[in-house]
């Protein structure tokens, strides 16, 4: 018989916080390999002190009813030792169910949590009166499991599957999930946000061709053609990626990609460098792991980064900011010496040591860093992808406004569209905070005109912004970072440099050259692409003039 474990987990947050909206996020992990047993599977889940340990059939409903005539259970519970244990199938993506609105398709990131309701700061969105503004939450918890928590929502969420048929009403067959406390789920299971026609299910892949806001492939900028090469190339070897970019240019994005597009057995783990802890029993948790009880809090086991990241990608985000002690750490995982056990694992622990992609990111160059020189060689000993600014592929803004609409509308249910002039002063404008900037301008600009059109009692159906709609907010916004005394608009009125006209290759001097190739710090490749060359003509015209 195949089962599965559905344990309710202990308290948590206050009823407060998790109105709130559940700020808390999961941990910085990505998908769970079910062969690394670094942590036993028995130790990851305690039932609580006053209830039978028992593990549940995954799916066989129970036809009696309660006294208010809801099914509150999964079928009659089985004692463990009579069962068999069932590998953890985890989710990958959800498939978002509103009525009278197209499924939508959500990826599932280990290192962010996702809030449904009806407030427009939810993750996803539903217009349902049923649905409670802060309806419910999901995210990844440190022993590898997604967790649903219902955030005291008047009509309650419920769960059941989504391969078992019932004919009416799905909650008098569905379990009730208990408020504030987590549930974990696995693919397959569904959810119902107080009514049977709002619904999530957790999937087991992430349908090809089908997630919210995939970027137009028209309209690219040469930077951007460029970049797409980059990581294809990347996707076909294993060794090493060094990212450097401002932030904000889409590091993690470009990272996501190259994993997802190398189809790894592995996660895609995440660390950030610049959160980790400076103790070392707490750095070896992070990293390691620990086991059940290694400290007072422990109270189930967790999987360190390091692991989750076996077979997989390790993401070394912000790493100029990696304190020596894990700088330590890190090399001598990639020379495989030294110990790798969890903390307060047995003296006897023999697990490999974890074997992982590695990919890390940058906003100033390695050698500005003060890392350990031979990190910094093992860092860079791949490929090097320096990521183009806002700036340099202003010609991609269009299709990335087109893209940010599109979630919205998805997510969010904003339906905007922005005016030609509008989007034309956008790509005029100076993006210091690169496309993080833009997305946040585009999404803040769209919910103030829609906050606006419901105040006046304005109901269209779709929202128009205008360029006075833009100005009004990124004035007020200027005035808010440098003050009232500032000039208006001044950091948003930089206007694009005219196109200069390309001479042919054999008409290019030296000086043009020279010029070409200072302004990009010897870069061949970006001084071919301001010449409008390519780059073999470019070594051979350097060759012709002697300034190799």
């Amino acid at each position: 018989m195949t089962t599965r474990e559905r344990p309710g987990e202990g308290e948590g947050e206050e009823a407060q916080a998790e109105e709130q909206g559940g700020a808390l996020n999961g941990p910085s992990l990505e998908k769970t390999s079910t062969s690394i047993r670094a942590i036993p599977d028995s130790a990851l889940e305690e039932a609580p002190e006053d209830t039978p340990r028992m593990r549940e059939r995954r799916w066989a409903p129970d036809l009696s009813s309660t006294s208010d005539g809801r099914l509150r259970t999964l079928g009659p519970p089985v004692p463990e030792q009579d069962m068999e244990e069932a590998p953890y199938r985890e989710p990958r993506a959800l498939r978002v169910q509103r009525e009278g609105i197209e499924d939508l398709i959500v990826p599932l990131y280990p290192d962010r949590s996702y809030v449904f309701g009806r407030a427009p700061e939810s993750t996803v969105v539903f217009a349902h009166d049923a649905v409670s503004r802060q309806h419910g939450r999901l995210s990844f918890r440190e022993d590898h499991r997604w967790v649903y928590r219902d955030l005291n929502s008047r009509n309650h969420s419920f769960l059941g599957r989504s391969d078992v048929q019932v004919e009416g009403d799905e909650r008098r067959h569905f379990q009730e999930i208990r408020a504030s406390r987590d549930q974990v789920l696995e693919a397959g299971d569904v959810i119902l946000l107080g009514n049977s026609r709002s619904r999530i299910t957790l999937l087991e892949e992430v349908p090809h061709g089908l997630v919210a806001g995939s970027r137009s492939q028209q309209g690219r900028s040469a930077e951007t053609l460029r970049l797409e090469r980059a990581i294809n190339v990347c996707a076909r070897h294993q060794l090493p990626v060094f990212l450097l970019g401002k932030s904000g240019t889409g590091k993690t994005f470009i990272a996501r990609e190259i994993h997802s597009r190398s189809r790894l057995e592995g996660n895609f783990v995440i660390l950030n460098c610049g959160r980790l802890p400076q103790d070392i029993n707490a750095l070896t948790s992070e990293l390691l792991g620990h086991v059940k009880g290694a400290f007072t809090d422990a109270s189930y086991a967790r999987v360190g980064k390091l692991y989750s990241a076996n077979r997989g990608t390790l993401f070394l985000d912000e790493v100029e900011f990696l304190p020596r002690l894990a700088q330590d750490f890190l090399v001598d995982v990639l020379e495989g010496t030294g110990s790798f056990a969890p903390l307060g694992a047995p003296a006897d622990f023999r697990e490999p040591p974890p074997r992982f992609r590695l990919i890390s990111a940058s906003k100033v160059a390695l050698q500005q860093t003060g890392l350990r020189p031979d990190l910094t060689q093992r860092l860079a000993t791949g490929d090097v992808i320096i990521l183009p600014t806002l700036e340099e592929r202003r010609d991609d803004i269009p299709s990335l406004v087109e893209a940010f609409l599109h979630r919205l509308k998805a997510e969010q249910q904003y339906d905007a569209e922005l005016t030609s002039d509008a989007i034309a002063y956008l790509q005029k404008a100076s993006w210091p905070g690169q496309i993080r900037e833009l997305e946040s301008t585009v999404r803040t600009v769209v919910a103030r005109e829609v906050a606006l059109q419901s105040l006046e009692g304005i109901e269209h159906r779709r929202t128009v912004i205008t360029l006075e709609a833009v100005k009004a907010y990124l004035n007020q916004r200027q005035m808010g970072f440098e003050g009232q005394g500032s000039a208006p608009m001044a950091r948003v009125t930089q206007e694009v440099p005219a196109a200069v006209a390309r001479k042919r290759p054999a008409d290019l001097t030296a000086e043009d050259l020279r010029e070409a190739l200072a302004k990009h710090q010897g870069n061949k490749t970006r001084a071919a692409q301001e010449l409008g060359i390519a780059v073999n003509t470019l070594k051979a015209r350097m060759k012709a003039f002697g300034l190799e």
